[in-house]
């Protein structure tokens, strides 16, 4: 995957270490640390620090390509990401904003532009996706991009809560809604509209 992606309005860069005290400042927020499994509440500079050198380590193994969100390629904002446990496994999509930023559709945004990178530069066909179901602003992103319930639910521990939480699986099909996309008048989505850049 390519190393920046530009959208209408933003620049998705890799991380560098300079962005570990912002993450640390915004996954601190306890609204953003109880909806991820992986980051604790309250998120230590050091936290940050290491799970930076854990994504970059995981993008050499192929395994994820984690990107800050940013307006102009400045401050993260938030960070998108597309990665798999093993190699074999079904590519995930994660992402999140931090509360600054919220209500401004940048988390759909980034979400879309990621989507289209990993089918256009990893050659995937599908995706899967989770949130917990008290999430549901992140149910509304991903209804958005186009995933449907699979009708599986996990219960996923969450560092933020410390406890397990009710997740719901979800899945998208990207050869169905590039069809779809070719076959008829163009629709009215961020999906769409990011597919086009």
């Amino acid at each position: 995957m390519r190393e920046e992606i530009r959208t209408d309005r933003l620049v998705l860069r890799q991380l560098t270490m300079k962005d570990a005290p912002t993450i640390s400042r915004l996954v601190s927020d306890y609204a953003i640390s109880r909806m991820t499994c992986s980051f604790p509440h309250p998120m230590p500079l050091l936290s940050a620090e290491f799970r930076i050198m854990y994504l970059w380590a995981q993008r050499r193994r192929s395994l994820a390509y984690p990107y800050a969100i940013t307006i102009d390629g400045g401050e993260l904002m938030g960070m998108a990401d597309v990665f798999r446990s093993s190699p074999d496994a079904a590519l995930q999509i994660g992402y999140w904003v931090g509360k600054p930023y919220w209500g401004m559709g940048y988390a759909c945004e980034a979400a879309s532009a990621i989507i289209h990178e990993a089918h256009v530069q990893l050659g995937a066909n599908n995706l899967i996706a989770g949130a917990f179901s008290d999430n549901t602003a992140s149910l509304r992103v991903l209804q958005k991009l186009g995933f449907k319930p699979t009708g599986e639910t996990q219960m996923y521990f969450s560092m933020g809560r410390l406890e397990k939480a009710h997740s719901i699986n979800l899945s998208l099909n990207l050869e169905t809604i590039e069809k779809s996309r070719k076959t008829s008048r163009p629709l009215r989505s961020d999906l769409n509209i990011v597919m086009k850049a």
